[in-house]
């Protein structure tokens, strides 16, 4: 049987700008730093995946390029296969991007697509990648290009090439410091992903993959002498949660001590109250801890589904104390069932908690989360106001917060008198 030849194909993966995104009330502006960049290792990933063809990236995000300015450059290249990587907080620049843009093939994945992918075909989108797309990317390119939404299961982490970042120019991502960063970690801080997936269910969040997809130890060691290798003076462990398999943390750690792997290092994870991980993380030189604790009430720990309770909180701060490690805790005021007592008392319970770097955010319900389906059921909205928007994105969309206007207000300013005591230098 004659084997198939395929003519290579010039692809370009976009990832769009924040320009005209939903305009976030979730995150204080302070903590959105424009020097801190992350690489799109999802489209770094699915280039590495295309062997024999012209693969290039344009991540407009990290380069602060406007809609017009993304629009003109991939004009420029000419690409035979667009590929747009897409959150659903851009999806009027997507949709601006297919309309406005001559490329033969258009293709979207990326978390929009999850939910979306039908309503994406019928904004332009040639084809749909719904999930990973190491694998069924290749395959559609091979089986030339069909249209139709293709799904893509979990792949295996550790058979897919690393993310290929040759293709990023490293200068987009340095670090020129200013007032605001928070602490020093060297010019060039670089992101892995060492799994996918967080198995918890909180209300506000919508991470979509519950099911945990990790890479062996070995694999993540072999990831930090490849950024180590071209120049990162820090790694951050971007995964949705980190320490979910604590065996494997200890595995890692090992590893990394064993192999002599000497460069600041960070992770994002859960609460964690185990010592040997923790002992496990300082020993092989984790100097941060970036941790979704939430909130230091247990009503409204159980509320938010969180599996974690304030007694847990301060077993992690006194383990992290102990070892060394700064905590940066991620914390949500809002909730319906918060009261104006816990509010005032919040920064004296983080202080007594020696959290190094609190991150204030508010509440906000977010699409296809338990939160905001809940407000849908209990009539506080009227309209399914995502939908709307993901049928016709309109630009610096605004999501109603639920909440009447002088609660924002008394929000609003209890952020603003945070930011004072924790931040104003």
């Amino acid at each position: 049987m004659t084997p198939k030849v395929v003519k290579p194909q010039k692809i370009l993966f976009v990832v769009p700008s924040h320009d005209g995104e939903v305009q976030d009330k979730i995150v204080q502006k302070f903590f959105w730093n424009p020097v801190v960049k992350y690489m799109p290792l999802g489209v770094l990933s699915l280039a590495a995946s295309l062997k024999g063809h012209d693969v290039s990236i344009l991540d407009a995000s990290s380069k602060g390029m406007t809609l017009d300015e993304t629009i003109q450059e991939i004009e420029i290249i000419k690409p035979d296969i667009l590929g747009l990587s897409v959150v659903t907080y851009r999806a009027w620049a997507m949709t601006e991007i297919l309309k406005r843009t001559s490329a033969p093939m258009k293709i979207v994945g990326g978390p929009h697509a999850t939910h979306n992918s039908t309503r994406i075909l019928e904004q332009g989108a040639h084809a749909v990648f719904v999930g990973d797309a190491e694998e069924t990317l290749p395959k559609w390119v091979d089986d030339g290009c069909p249209g139709g939404i293709f799904q893509g299961e979990p792949v295996n982490l550790n058979n897919i090439p690393l993310p290929d970042r040759s293709l990023v120019n490293l200068d987009d991502y340095r670090i020129t410091p200013n007032k605001d960063l928070l602490f020093d970690v060297g010019d060039l801080r670089l992101p892995i992903f060492s799994s996918k997936g967080c198995p918890y269910r909180c209300i506000y969040c919508d991470v979509q993959q519950k099911k945990f997809n990790w890479k062996t130890p070995e694999r993540v060691k072999d990831e930090f002498r490849a950024l180590i290798d071209i120049g990162a003076t820090s790694v951050h462990i971007l995964d949705d949660c980190f320490n979910i398999r604590k065996d494997r943390v200890m595995e890692i750690c090992a590893l990394l001590l064993k192999e002599g792997i000497n460069v600041d290092w960070s992770v994002r994870g859960a609460v964690e109250i185990h010592e040997d991980v923790i002992n496990s993380l300082a020993e092989a030189g984790c100097k941060r801890f970036h941790v979704g604790i939430e909130h230091l009430d247990d009503n409204v720990l159980k509320y938010f589904g969180k599996p974690h309770r304030y007694k847990h909180v301060e077993k992690f701060c006194e383990l992290c104390a102990k070892y060394g490690i700064d905590v940066l805790a991620y914390l949500i005021i809002g909730a319906p069932i918060e009261t104006e007592e816990y509010r005032k008392n919040l920064p004296e319970m983080i202080k007594k908690l020696n959290i190094a770097m609190p991150f204030f955010n508010v509440l906000s319900p977010l699409d296809h989360t338990s939160y905001y389906e809940g407000l849908l059921e209990d009539g506080t909205f009227k309209k399914d106001y995502w939908s709307e928007f993901i049928a016709n994105p309109s630009r610096d969309f605004v999501m109603p917060s639920g909440r009447g206007s002088s609660q924002e207000n008394e929000l609003a300013d209890t952020l603003k008198g945070y930011m004072e005591m924790f931040y104003t230098r």
